[in-house]
Formats: C-alpha cells, sequence, structure tokens
C-alpha cells in the first residue's frame, strides 16, 4: 500500500476493466476514445480520487483543463451564483455575465485582439477559425492554408480538413485542395519555402494554421522557425492562426503560449478552449475587428454559445489565474517543473523531453516502453497521459503544489527507473 499526503493506492487496486468499462462497451461506439481503466469519483485540486478510496497526483489537468485544478471553490462559487439567479440558458440573448466575461477576457489580451466568438469546445473553435480564414482570403484574392503534418485541431469535418495528413478525410470521401501539409520541424529545421508544392503562388497564401505546441508529444517549433514563418507572413500579407486549445492559460508559464516564441509575434487570430473555464465547456477565438466581422454570411453562433453558466466559470477561472499572488508562485512552480522534467533525458529508454512551463512531453524510443511506464506510474499514485504513442504527457493543474511536483516527478523517475531494470 502507497499513502502520502498526495497519493493512496491500496493493495487491492488493479488497473483493470470494470462494470463501468462494460456499461461504456455496451452504450457507447467502439470509436469513443479509450482511458485507462479508472473510475473517476471524485476530482480535487490536483488530485483525483476513485470510488475506492485510491487517490492519484494528477498530472493530466483531465486533459488539459483544469489550469486552476479541479473543482476550484471559486470557479464553483460562480458556478452556484450564477445558478441561484435563474438564469443558466439565454441562446444567443443578452446576458450580463456573458459580456463580463468577454470583456475580462479581451482586457487581460494582447490589445490587438479586438473582438471574440464564443463556442461550446475547441474542434467548434478551429472550425469557426478555418471558415472566418477563407471568407477573408476570399475577399483578398488568396486561398490556401498552410497546416502541418500530425497536427491535431479537433473532431468536426472542418477541423479535419486541417490536422493528420491530407488523407485525415479519407473516411468521407472529401478533399480541401486549399489546405496544404507542411512537415512539422522536428529535427530542428528552418522554416523553408521549397516545402510548397511547386504549383503554387506563395501570394496565394491566405494563412498558417498552426497548433502552438504539437500535442502528442508537447513538440515545440524551434524558434527560429516562428520567427522566419511569421516574418515571412507579415511580408506576404497572409494571416497567422495559433490554435491555443492546450497551450492557452498559462499552461506553457505565459498567457498565451505563442507568447513563448517571441514578443513580436501578434496572431491574427488564436482558438482557446480547456484551460479557458477550469471546468465547463467553453471555447473562444479572439482576433481583430476586420477578421472577426469578415462577413455578416459566416453564421459564427450556435445553441450554447455563451452559455451562462460557462460564462461565470470562465470569468472566475480568470480572475483565479491572473491573481498577482498566483502568478508570482506559479513562475516559481515552472521553473521547478521544468528543471525535474528535464532531468528525466538521463534515462537510456529516453529519447527526448519536450518541456516549456507546464507541458511535458517524455519521448520514448518505442511505445511499449512508455506504456510500461504509465502503468507503473498509475500503480504508484501518479497519473500521467497515456497517449498510446512512444510518449507520455505530463501537464498538472497548476495549483499543484512544489511538494506534489516533487513527489510526482520523482514517482516517475522511479517507474522509468524499474520498467528499465526489467528490461535488462
Amino acid at each position: 500500500m502507497i499513502n502520502t499526503e498526495n497519493r493512496i493506492v491500496l493493495d487491492s487496486f488493479e488497473l483493470k476493466n470494470n462494470h463501468l468499462t462494460a456499461k461504456k462497451h455496451k452504450y457507447e461506439s467502439i470509436a469513443i476514445s479509450n482511458q485507462l481503466p479508472i473510475i473517476w469519483h471524485k476530482a480535487k485540486d490536483f488530485n483525483v480520487y476513485d470510488q475506492s478510496g485510491n487517490k492519484w497526483i494528477d498530472m493530466t489537468s483531465g486533459i488539459f483543463v483544469a489550469n486552476a485544478g479541479h473543482s476550484n471553490p471559486q470557479v464553483n462559487d460562480a458556478i452556484k451564483t450564477q445558478l441561484d439567479k435563474d438564469m443558466s440558458f439565454a441562446f444567443l440573448y443578452n446576458t450580463e455575465i456573458r459580456y463580463e466575461f468577454i470583456e475580462k477576457l479581451l482586457e487581460i489580451s494582447p490589445n490587438h485582439f479586438e473582438k471574440a466568438v464564443l463556442l461550446n469546445s475547441g474542434s467548434e473553435i478551429t472550425d469557426i477559425a478555418s471558415k472566418l480564414i477563407k471568407f477573408w482570403a476570399k475577399k483578398n484574392n488568396k486561398k490556401y492554408i498552410i497546416v502541418f503534418e500530425g497536427s491535431y485541431h479537433g473532431r468536426t469535418l472542418g477541423a479535419d480538413f486541417l490536422c493528420g495528413t491530407p488523407k485525415s478525410t479519407d473516411w468521407c470521401g472529401l478533399k480541401d485542395e486549399n489546405i496544404i501539409f507542411f512537415k512539422f520541424p522536428y529535427e530542428n529545421e528552418r522554416f523553408n519555402l521549397d516545402d510548397l508544392p511547386p504549383w503554387i503562388d506563395p501570394s496565394e497564401i491566405a494563412a498558417f494554421f498552426l497548433e502552438t505546441y504539437q500535442g502528442w508529444g508537447a513538440c515545440m517549433y524551434p524558434e527560429h522557425y516562428i520567427k522566419d514563418l511569421y516574418d515571412f507572413a507579415r511580408q506576404a500579407d497572409a494571416l497567422v492562426c495559433f490554435d491555443e486549445i492546450q497551450a492557452g492559460f498559462y499552461r506553457m508559464g505565459e498567457l498565451y503560449g505563442y507568447m513563448t516564441y517571441g514578443d513580436y509575434i501578434k496572431p491574427d487570430l488564436i482558438c482557446l478552449g480547456k484551460g479557458i473555464s477550469s471546468s465547463l465547456p467553453m471555447s473562444a477565438l479572439l482576433g481583430t475587428k476586420e477578421l472577426i466581422d469578415v462577413d455578416i454570411n459566416a453564421k459564427v453562433g450556435g445553441t450554447h454559445s455563451g452559455n451562462a453558466l460557462c460564462c461565470a466559470a470562465a470569468l472566475a477561472n480568470i480572475n483565479f489565474l491572473t491573481d498577482e499572488d498566483f502568478q508570482e508562485e506559479l513562475k516559481e512552480k515552472v521553473k521547478l517543473f521544468e528543471s525535474a522534467s528535464k532531468s528525466l533525458l538521463k534515462f537510456k529508454s529516453v529519447a527526448n523531453i519536450n518541456c516549456k512551463g507546464m507541458i511535458a512531453g517524455i519521448i520514448f524510443h518505442d511505445e511499449p516502453t512508455a506504456t510500461k511506464v504509465v502503468k507503473e506510474c498509475v500503480y504508484s499514485g501518479v497519473l500521467p497521459v497515456y497517449t498510446f504513442r512512444n510518449s507520455i504527457k505530463l501537464g498538472p493543474p497548476l495549483t499543484m503544489t512544489k511538494d506534489a511536483i516533487k513527489e510526482a516527478l520523482g514517482v516517475i523517475s522511479d517507474c522509468i527507473q524499474k520498467v528499465e531494470n526489467e528490461q535488462i
């Protein structure tokens, strides 16, 4: 049995399918993304509990949502207060809380962002971003959107066109010939227009659409790559859109992750979600007035977009995360997290460590080793993101204490060592 201040794992715990796994298989699609068979009974701050009394240090934030911690008291109180006002749903009618939230979001953001679009999920907001880009491109005699192989932007058809590879939409028989894939610069390559197919006129590039980091392994762009891409975009009058769904709201140390690549970058659009509320479904697109208002026929609203409860949660979340005392503590925790994560490169099974702020990708030489390490971590009271690839991702709630960071990274180190010893 493991029993510390931050972890409890009972002798009886087994990582195996349970009664809820059976219900999942009975009632839900076989195509739903699988996760480890752990029952989430309660999640509080940086801990996850099951119904049997096991307690894990959560290194996932759910999936990079609970930046302000699970069940954050300020966020919970804001939801309850809004609910007690008998105003939980208003379609697209005006509500005070909607504009309190939008005004606060724009207030904390760089001032070249002038307007917002509210929706419910990251998939929806990236879909709308590409839609507005296409409206703008048509008006400006441009057409091509440059994206990157291996990226992920969501599950809608519009988002599907943008991510993975050109074959991502083979399932429906549709292609968007104006979306061009570049190879992701894993090997520290420079930005190079030679990656363009020869028939494309660079002056017809409408936009670059990129994840702030590539999700599966927290793979960062080389800083010079982003600078060269951005400089070219400005010279060519092309737009730059960052998908900040995972990277936003201090996940990478700064308010928005793109800021870590240089203070000269001013994206035309950014897609926000996940950590925007630390709880309820909410997403937002920030941009210039020219782009957000590009055409009245763009139709960007939705049934639950700007839902009152979600706006209340998001407003409280932003107020919590931007608090000066919290930000001072976060700077110290970021230093510790980065240092402890990068120290894992000492293991021979680890090929690379990608880390910036409170996000890390541990890249192993092979997938079986990564899987064994994940399971060892769970049996040891630490819950990492299981990617089903040769990577493990770490993205704890930003509220995690320094002692818990040390404990969690120490456990992960021990688990890697144990797996390596078993392989000798």
